[in-house]
This record gives C-alpha cells, sequence and structure tokens, in this order.
C-alpha cells in the first residue's frame, strides 16, 4: 500500500521501465522512524543518519523538515557496475599497509534488472529528497555520463522541466594514460545537474583571471584595468557603464568596457570573473592536502562542495546529503557555516564520516533509521582504572582502531566526553589508545573500518573498584 501526496502531478516527460512502480509523490506505507545512538560535542549541530536515502528522507519530512531545506547534495552510485572498497592507510605512505573493507556495490546487472533496478533505487530517492527543499532551496546530483541523461528525465517528472537551472562540468582528472590512448575522447568529466524551487537563486563565485602585464591600462586615478570589446551592449548600456567611469575610448572614438583589476594572494593583477558551468579549476582529490583523502571510494574534494554550498545557501542555511560517503559535504558546511544533514546505508560510510566531522570539531548527532541493520560487532578489550576522582582508560584491542570515545549511556544514548581517532595524512596519525576523562564515565565504544561498533561497559558485570590509596584495575572486553 501506498499514500500520495495530492498536490503531486506529473509536469515533464515520464521515464517508463518494466519494474516501475514509483509514482511521484508517493511514500511508503510503513515508514521508519530515526533513532539517536550517540551524542558527540563540539560547536554547531550536525546529524549523521546511518539508513537509505529514501527512508531518511521520508523521515526528516515526518519530523518537520519539508520544505525547510536549503541544498540538497546528491552523490548516488552512477551504475558503474563495481564494488567499491574503502582503503585504510594505517601508515599514511603510498606504499604503506592498508586496510580494506567492502564500501558499497554498485552493480545493476540485467538478470537483475539492470538500469530498471538502479531507477528503482534512484527515482523515490530523488523524489523524497526534493520533498524537502525550500521555497528558494535547490538540489545537485552528481553523477557522470553513465546516468547523468536519467537524472535529468527523472528531475523533469519530479520537479517540472522550468525548475532546471545548470548542468555543472567538472573535469575531476586530465585526459592521460589509457583514456588517453583509447579509440575516443576521454572520459574525464563528472556532471552535476541543477534543480530549484521558483525562488532559488544561485550566487557563482568569482574566478582570478591573471592579466598579462602588457595589457594592464590604468586610469587618470591610477586604478589599473584591461579592457574588452563592448561587444552587443546597447547604447544605453554604454551610457550607464560611462556614468561609472568602466567606457574607454580610443583615439579613434572606438569604444570598449574597463575591467578593473584586483591583486591575487601572490601580489598579481587579475580580472575577476563569474566562474560559468564548466569547472576545470577545482583540482581532484588526489591535489588536496595530505590530510583530506580519507580511503573512502569516489570522495569528492571539500573544494568541490565548499564552491556548491557556498553558491546555493545562505550563512547558516541547511544542507542535507543523503549519499555521504566519507561526509566531505559535512564537513564543508561545517567549515562554510551552514547545517548538515548526513546520511548512508553504508556502516564503513558512517563511521569514516563520524570521525572526520569530529576531527573537524563539529557537535554531531548520530543515529539509525529504525529499520536499518545494525552494524557488525567488533572485538574490543580496554583497562579501565579509576583514580584521584579520574577514570583513565586504555584501549587493549584492537590494536589500531579507526576511532573509539569513552562517556556514558543516557537513555540509551552513548554521550561521548572524549573521542579520538586516526588522522589521515603523510604520515598516518593513529588513533590514541591512552584516555583520561570523568571519573562518571561508563561505557567505552571503539569502530572499525568496515563499520563496526563495539561497546564495552566500564562498570556492570565486573564493577570498577577503588581500593585504599592506589587503584583497582580491570580488564573488560566485548564481542567476543
Amino acid at each position: 500500500m501506498k499514500r500520495r501526496n495530492a498536490q503531486t502531478s506529473i509536469r515533464g516527460p515520464v521515464l517508463s521501465w518494466p519494474s516501475r512502480t514509483w509514482r511521484p509523490g508517493e511514500r511508503s506505507a510503513t515508514p521508519e522512524d530515526i533513532v539517536a545512538l550517540e551524542r558527540f560535542g563540539g560547536t554547531g549541530e550536525h546529524r549523521l543518519v546511518h539508513g537509505s536515502a529514501e527512508g531518511v528522507a521520508d523521515a526528516l519530512s515526518r519530523e518537520g523538515f519539508m520544505g525547510k531545506v536549503d541544498l540538497v547534495y546528491v552523490d548516488p552510485p552512477y551504475a558503474s557496475q563495481t564494488d567499491y572498497v574503502h582503503e585504510a592507510r594505517l601508515d599514511g605512505r603510498a606504499d604503506g599497509r592498508l586496510r580494506r573493507s567492502a564500501a558499497y556495490e554498485d552493480h545493476w546487472a540485467e538478470k537483475d534488472g539492470g538500469t530498471g533496478a538502479y531507477l528503482d533505487m534512484l527515482a523515490p530517492s530523488l523524489d523524497a529528497l526534493t520533498s524537502l527543499l525550500g521555497p528558494r532551496g535547490t538540489i545537485w546530483v552528481h553523477v557522470d555520463w553513465r546516468a547523468s541523461y536519467l537524472v535529468r528525465t527523472v528531475l523533469d517528472e519530479i520537479m517540472g522541466r522550468d525548475a532546471f537551472l545548470n548542468e555543472i562540468v567538472w573535469r575531476r582528472a586530465p585526459n592521460l594514460g589509457r583514456q588517453a590512448a583509447s579509440s575516443q575522447f576521454g572520459r574525464t568529466l563528472d556532471t552535476i545537474v541543477v534543480y530549484g524551487r521558483p525562488d532559488a537563486v544561485l550566487v557563482p563565485p568569482l574566478r582570478m583571471e591573471p592579466i598579462e602585464p602588457g595589457a594592464i591600462r590604468r586610469d587618470e586615478q591610477g586604478r589599473p584595468f584591461t579592457v574588452a570589446p563592448r561587444g552587443d551592449y546597447t547604447d544605453a548600456s554604454i551610457a550607464r557603464l560611462d556614468q561609472e567611469g568602466r567606457v574607454h575610448r580610443t583615439a579613434s572614438g572606438k569604444v570598449y568596457i574597463k575591467y578593473f583589476l584586483v591583486e591575487n594572494a601572490d601580489g598579481v593583477l587579475c580580472r575577476e570573473r563569474r566562474v560559468d558551468a564548466l569547472w576545470t579549476d577545482v583540482p581532484a582529490l588526489r591535489h588536496a592536502p595530505r590530510s583530506e583523502p580519507t580511503g573512502f571510494p569516489t570522495q569528492k574534494p571539500r573544494a568541490l562542495l565548499e564552491r556548491i554550498i557556498a553558491s546555493a545557501t545562505p550563512p547558516g542555511g541547511l544542507v542535507v546529503d543523503a549519499f555521504a560517503g566519507s561526509g566531505t559535504t559535512g564537513e564543508a558546511a561545517y567549515v562554510l557555516g551552514r547545517t548538515a544533514i548526513l546520511s548512508d546505508a553504508a556502516p564503513a560510510a558512517i563511521n569514516v564520516a563520524r570521525a572526520r566531522m569530529l576531527r573537524a570539531g563539529a557537535a554531531l548527532s548520530v543515529e539509525r533509521l529504525s529499520g536499518s541493520p545494525v552494524p557488525p560487532r567488533v572485538e574490543a578489550a580496554v583497562d579501565a582504572r579509576r583514580s584521584a576522582g579520574r577514570m583513565h582508560v586504555s584501549l587493549v584491542r584492537p590494536e589500531e582502531p579507526a576511532a573509539w570515545a569513552v562517556g556514558t549511556l543516557e537513555r540509551g544514548v552513548f554521550r561521548a566526553t572524549w573521542h579520538s581517532s586516526r588522522c589521515p595524512g603523510k604520515p598516518t596519525i593513529p588513533a590514541r589508545t591512552e584516555c583520561e576523562t570523568d571519573a562518571g564515565a561508563t561505557v567505552a565504544r571503539v569502530y572499525d573500518d568496515a563499520g563496526g561498533v563495539a561497546e564495552v561497559p566500564l562498570t556492570g558485570k565486573v564493577a570498577m573498584r577503588e581500593s585504599g590509596p592506589g587503584h583497582a584495575r580491570t580488564l573488560l572486553g566485548a564481542g567476543e
């Protein structure tokens, strides 16, 4: 059984595929709730939810977020027919030790429905996510040549063709190696399809374009400028620009437009140009700082998400990413002063994004969609001691965790008082294995790279105890 939003109507071309049951505006008759699991202190208020994109979006709508979101960023599977692996670097070196674990599957075999099965996942997810958009909200769907044509048609049906704003092309890699030697043009581009509500306004950033010294002039006030032909400016526009001091006339009377120059960080005079829909100036992740790559597959560079968020949201705006992966969107939103709600169906993604947000200093609520599978258990043990009113906890195993935390349980919600995670970089900085925190701490949680979680009580069947002037130690374990 389905329930239908009566206000939704078909407003564009319709894709048909054999297994299609989705209709725009329909939601599951058995909705799931979002359940709180963990709370970590910091600045801001961000959420990370383990669950499917459609289920989480539907739950957020019922929480009151329908029509409240400024930006939805979607980086879904691309129908690449690939099983992706998370590679956690334990040393940081390119030839160092790796810990590999399954990240997510992107296989859509013809025997299992092929493109139709892919659309059975994607279309309802996009439909549920667009329902969250506010009056000025936009949805940005990041795909490549395999799925961009499908996304356009699905969003036309959901939002209407008039809601289309941009098709942005990002050059994510140079045309080198096997691609350059192939019998086709190199597939080095990603496509970001942008649709928006009627009042949506994007504010493209400015790009600094260095100007050759020979093309630089100065006006009577000494201000540097360069010129360009008047192009298709009307006489009325030229008159307005002339009043602004932006018209340059040659001795022969030919009219040019002045563009005043500014210095970049290196002191080079540049012309400011608004960025268009061809993005060749955002480097691939391999060129990002060493501390940025997490090893999670298909991670996008933070600079890319910062551009998107800054262009599409106001300060303090609300951003949703329901295929959050490594958490790039969340970190970019935090850095720019926005609030992020992240979700992903992969347990490994949750563990990577949690650690990343906490390293950035964000306050985070980790949650789970009620119907989502429980993450796998991890074998873990700690050595816990209480002394002089403080709790001292040593992690005994695993020896190289992705992260771990110590805190309390309050009505089933873990509230961390201390946290440490492995920090990617060159070299990788391992998680600390010694903790000193408030004596009221009652439990430790340990996270591995595959998405597993262990919960180790610091009190309970084997109680903590103080003995005389010193202390007593208790070895506690979980997951055996």
